[in-house]
């Protein structure tokens, strides 16, 4: 009987605080973006990150061969690779953000957002009854806690979400001595009266404020942020179990590629992105968080359309790869670890194929030199009741070739494209989603 070794992988990744300083997790809120949250990825196969080291076998006495058998030498440690994997709401942003370099995460709230003000905790534990209920049919929840010098707690929260179904969850609390935010993974229509409750705590106040759903969206900078990705029971860590975890500090995005074959039958976005930094150390952590609750965004859910066009066009297949030109530079300082990151020219190239209504759309693609469309892919995953998840693409095009073809009776337009800058139309990228303790805020606020 052959035996096999096998190993459970998994892989986190998080926007650094500073260059080679992993994300903290910090429970008093500090945001994704700010080095605050960590996001598992469900990689498609093992990723192929991993420290890589010079070894240097000098020639010594022009080649004689009797002897230049030269002692070698080692040369600088770094790490490098990439992994791919589907496309889900949470982990594609520190993505984004590391290929763009500017992110902005702005709030839409309910149309009554108010839903508890300011009510004072005097018993442990405390049902809340709240004055509205979350709107839109279906809400985030935001706990603000103030004054509570309580070493932790829970929220619980029982109600109906926003597909009409029961749903309910449990909020661990850090130590609140200053005021903190807690944000609810589900979005909820209704919840009924004491179908809130906090408890572990018996002085401060509570706020609950309704959220309908985050706009992060992503534009071009001359610099990035560096991210930290975490391999959990990876056995190039030393340990035949697997148990033990990896930490890469200090990577740089360098090309990061999103593939929507619209055509497949399975129909999923998929990301594939390859990093350079610095070599690993081991890490603290020994496990994952649970997995995403994200779903994953399906290729067959894209629009596109010209810029002034009133047609969403049909998508066949659309592809967008971003080249940040980022890189860790070696410099002598007395270490053989990179020194630091390089932010270089960024170049955004992609190709789309859609069927066409006539010929005349076809040449209205065609005829420009430099052609504005807009790439939407939105979700069947609800936020709302009208409001999905939802990626929105920007785009200042300049076809490099074009061709059409009718072999399948019908009309498609195919063009690979360059993004050329335009001020007036800048490149850009919005990701919609309302899931803040995956997606937004601190590993302590889910």
């Amino acid at each position: 009987m052959a035996i096999i070794a096998t190993f459970n992988q998994g892989m986190k990744i998080a926007t650094e605080i500073n260059l080679a300083v992993a994300a903290s997790g910090d429970p008093a809120g500090r945001m994704w973006f700010q080095g605050g949250r960590w996001f598992n990825a469900i990689t498609d196969g093992l990723p192929t990150l991993q420290d890589t080291q010079a070894t240097i076998f000098p020639v010594g006495h022009a080649g004689d061969r009797r002897i230049n058998q030269q002692n070698p030498v080692v040369g600088r440690k770094w790490a490098e690779g990439n992994f791919s994997a589907p496309v889900v709401a949470d982990f594609i942003l520190p993505l984004l953000y590391a290929a763009f370099g500017n992110a902005s995460t702005n709030m839409t709230p309910g149309a009554t957002a108010s839903l508890l003000a300011n009510l004072p905790l005097t018993i442990n534990p405390q049902s809340l009854v709240l004055t509205g209920q979350p709107s839109n049919s279906g809400a985030v929840l935001r706990f603000e806690l103030k004054g509570s010098t309580s070493p932790g707690g829970t929220i619980s929260i029982c109600g109906i979400d926003a597909y009409g179904l029961g749903a309910s969850e449990l909020i661990s609390l850090g130590n609140n001595a200053n005021a903190q935010y807690y944000y609810s993974r589900n979005s909820y229509s209704a919840i009924a009266a004491s179908g809130v409750a906090i408890s572990g705590i018996d002085t401060g106040s509570v706020t609950i404020f309704g959220v309908q759903y985050w706009t992060h969206t992503f534009t071009t900078a001359s610099s990035a942020p560096s991210l930290t990705v975490e391999r959990i029971g990876n056995p190039t860590a030393g340990e035949s179990s697997a148990n033990q975890a990896f930490i890469n500090p200090g990577l740089v995005l360098q090309e990061l590629t999103l593939n929507l074959d619209a055509e497949a039958n399975d129909g999923i976005i998929m990301a594939d992105a390859t990093f350079q930094g610095y070599p690993t150390a081991l890490s603290t952590a020994t496990s994952l968080q649970a997995p995403s609750p994200m779903k994953i965004w399906p290729s067959w859910a894209t629009r596109v359309r010209r810029d002034n066009g009133t047609v969403w066009d049909v998508v066949t297949n659309f592809g967008l790869t971003i080249n940040t030109g980022n890189r860790v530079y070696n410099a002598a300082a007395g270490v053989q670890n990179p020194q630091g990151v390089f932010f270089g020219p960024q170049e955004f190239t992609g190709n789309v194929a859609i069927l066409l209504n006539n010929e005349l759309e076809f040449q209205k693609w065609r005829g420009a030199s430099q052609i504005r469309f807009h790439a939407l892919i939105s979700s069947p995953w609800k936020l709302t009741s009208a409001q999905n998840m939802e990626i929105s693409a920007s785009i200042p095009g300049f076809f490099e070739d074009m061709s059409v073809d009718e072999g399948d009776s019908d009309f498609r337009f195919a063009g690979n494209y360059r993004v050329v800058r335009d001020d007036n139309y800048p490149m850009s990228i919005a990701v919609i989603n309302g899931v803040p303790g995956r997606a937004l805020h601190s590993s302590l606020a889910l």
